[in-house]
């Protein structure tokens, strides 16, 4: 079933993405498409691009969906956030933005994650004794542009400082590197767009934005999914902290950088709620994909793995075509 197929480590497991995606996010293909006349840069590029080309939304859609999800295989791998290399986070992710996410809130924070993704790869692969400032400068590059889509990416520095601080010994460089790739982006923004004769940018305003016209779950779909998030929350977090604690150092401190990753967007989606009502899904989706994967990699009741995600994935249908 689904998740014996993507505990495997095998690279393959990932074409059935090429199915999966267009069944979970059909409705988000057809649109709304997300637009603002108040929004960062290259999301403003973006909606150039999708209001000259009818298909622009769903191809770009797509395939930001397909590299998220592959994306956060291979950082979970290559970080060893797992004691087991598999591909779970690539069947997790889809299946849970597709239960949170209703169509028109697929936006600019889904498309700036590919560059966080990066961002956290970059970082993560420092070693205590190696080199660092190199990717730790691209670390705060890839930040800046993630930010050009959505703003409050900008806040993450503080995951790259918290993953330096347990991963090395501290060396005032590594802290200020990062921060200066961030404020390049913006600071060579600025310059493109006044040269473009745009002298109204107010990145933090772009934070606010209105609730995606749609209608509303059940009260039984909310209760239902979150019994079941909170279930796999409890055993997923049971699992990490035994997995931690026979972990050699280096996993030990990449896992504790996964644990700032996951808090510092937490951070985000409770500031975004307060100042909006609500918050784009793929910023719990993406934590919540990593974070599971230690609950389906348990080896014993394997069934009960293929119960919660067939449960996810009718949950996600339900919420597609219900």
């Amino acid at each position: 079933m689904l998740v014996r197929l993507f505990r495997s480590n095998q690279p393959g497991v990932l074409l059935g993405l090429l199915l999966l995606m267009p069944l979970l996010f059909w409705r988000h293909f057809q649109g709304p498409v997300p637009a603002s006349a108040n929004a960062m840069p290259l999301h403003l590029l973006l909606q150039g691009f999708f209001g000259m080309v009818s298909w622009g939304y769903a191809a770009i859609l797509f395939l930001t969906l397909c590299i998220l999800a592959a994306q956060l295989t291979g950082t979970m791998n290559e970080a060893e956030l797992t004691d087991r290399r598999n591909h779970l986070p690539a069947l997790l992710f889809p299946l849970l933005l597709g239960t949170l996410a209703v169509p028109g809130s697929l936006g600019p924070a889904l498309m700036g994650m590919p560059f966080v993704l990066w961002a956290m790869r970059r970082t993560w692969s420092i070693t205590s004794g190696g080199p660092a400032l190199a990717a730790l400068c691209d670390g705060g590059l890839l930040l800046g542009l993630a930010s050009l889509f959505y703003m409050p990416y900008a806040f993450l520095i503080v995951v790259v400082w918290a993953s330096v601080s347990v991963i090395r010994p501290f060396h005032w460089r590594d802290y200020l590197v990062p921060l200066v790739g961030l404020a390049l982006v913006f600071y060579i923004a600025w310059g493109v767009l006044h040269l473009l004769g745009i002298s109204s940018w107010r990145p933090l305003r772009t934070v606010t934005a209105a609730i995606p016209i749609t209608n509303s779950p059940s009260s039984v779909y909310n209760s239902v999914l979150a019994a079941l998030l909170v279930l796999l929350s409890i055993i997923s977090l049971y699992r990490f902290a035994g997995q931690y604690g026979r972990g050699v150092v280096r996993e030990q401190n990449l896992r504790s950088a996964f644990l700032a990753f996951a808090a510092t967007l937490g951070i985000i989606i409770g500031l975004v709620a307060l100042l909006n009502g609500w918050f784009p899904p793929v910023l719990l989706a993406v934590p919540l994909s990593l974070l599971f994967t230690f609950a389906f990699l348990g080896t014993r009741k394997v069934w009960l793995s293929e119960v919660a995600a067939l449960a996810l994935l009718g949950l996600a249908l339900w919420k597609q075509f219900g």
